[in-house]
């Protein structure tokens, strides 16, 4: 009997990083996302000796590069959540700034305001950790959004922790103070009042359920971070007497107070209520022209201003 030898062809020799890098540059600049994505598998082979930094920023990379192809589908249709699954893949890969707002953004026009809501926090919480990094001619600082582009962030979050069905804890670390809805500053950026979205019953000063949930989360944010001055400014939607507004805002801050109070926080609260004198100023009042109750509940909120005489 004849019997066949079958001599297996070498493996084919894997590519040093650089040249990956080379290639998969080529791929970033062409927008050509589905052969980044195999450079990327490619960049991951132990034998290309490709740095664990070095796969981080690609994967970075390839999450932008996602953010890309997302808004050239959503710019043929506009139908973002037949093109969500884009940015959710992006997420396999890393997860930069720019990928959590633009989630956020997506989620809050589709009206998911408590994902969205948790998404802004993650966002705020990154560009913090960022900004403070030891070389601020770093990438990772230099692409950081500016104060204005901040401002917009923050004032979405703000927007949908009010419109929210839930509250969504942000992220508090006992030696850098809080994230999220509750972060003092951010560069040149003060936050000079918090927008706490507390929840009140209507024409009351019982909480609902995410009432509740907020004030806990203040109670401890305030002992935690030893405040010893604040106030709480009370607001209203323009429904109503004004006169009567007035007074109902400022029962609801001293609701809010009583509670701290009684909770264990000894610091000093000052009390105001504006009632419907300066309505919430969403980020784009255009989305809500057909959506009066949605505005009037973003009116619906008490303030939190630390270091009142700062």
């Amino acid at each position: 009997m004849i019997v066949a030898l079958v001599i297996a062809a070498p493996a084919e020799a894997a590519r040093s990083c650089p040249e990956v890098d080379e290639d998969a540059r080529a791929a970033q600049e062409a927008g050509d996302l589905e052969t980044l994505k195999r450079f990327y598998t490619e960049a991951h082979d132990p034998e290309t000796g490709c740095e664990p930094l070095y796969l981080a920023s690609f994967g970075s990379d390839l999450a932008l590069a996602h953010i890309d192809r997302f808004v050239a589908l959503n710019n043929q249709d506009g139908d973002l959540q037949a093109h969500l699954h884009v940015l959710e893949e992006a997420r396999n890969y890393g997860e930069p700034w720019q990928l959590l707002a633009t989630l956020a953004g997506v989620q809050a026009e589709l009206g998911n305001h408590e994902l969205a809501a948790s998404y802004y926090q993650q966002v705020v919480q990154e560009l913090q950790v960022a900004s403070r990094s030891a070389d601020p001619n770093s990438p990772a600082v230099t692409n950081l959004p500016d104060e204005a582009g901040f401002d917009e962030i923050y004032r979405g979050m703000a927007q949908s922790a009010l419109l929210a069905q839930t509250f969504s804890p942000p992220a508090r670390s006992r030696s850098d103070g809080a994230y999220g809805l509750f972060v003092e500053a951010y560069r040149g950026y003060v936050v000079k009042a918090v927008p706490v979205p507390v929840q009140f019953h209507f024409d009351s000063t019982r909480f609902t359920g995410k009432g509740e949930q907020v004030a806990a989360y203040l109670l401890d944010y305030l002992v935690n971070e030893d405040l010893a001055y604040v106030k709480l400014v009370g607001h209203t939607d323009p429904k109503g007497d004004a006169n009567y507004n007035l007074g109902l805002s400022e029962r609801r801050a001293a609701a809010l107070r009583d509670y701290l109070h009684a909770g264990g926080y000894d610091g000093i609260i000052d009390v105001e209520g504006r009632g419907e004198t300066e309505p919430f100023q969403p980020v784009d009042p255009s989305k809500f022209a057909n959506d009066i109750e949605a505005l009037h509940q973003l009116d619906r909120r008490v303030e939190l201003v630390r270091n009142p005489d700062g």
